[in-house]
């Protein structure tokens, strides 16, 4: 039998850690969402191929 063992942390940053950890937040949900906006146009690209195919 295999037993997981688990740790908790708390961050406790001052306040320009604070601001290092903000502004890497704000660049994750960006990267995030500049993907998502090119996969979902990936994805309406290829619907419309198969709706109307060309040639």
């Amino acid at each position: 039998m295999k037993t997981l063992q688990a740790y908790r942390y708390a961050l406790d940053p001052n306040q320009i850690q604070r601001g290092g950890l903000r502004r890497h937040a704000g660049a994750a949900r960006f990267t995030f969402n500049w993907g998502l906006a090119r996969v979902r146009a990936a994805r309406a690209a290829r619907r419309r191929a198969v709706i109307r195919p060309d040639g």
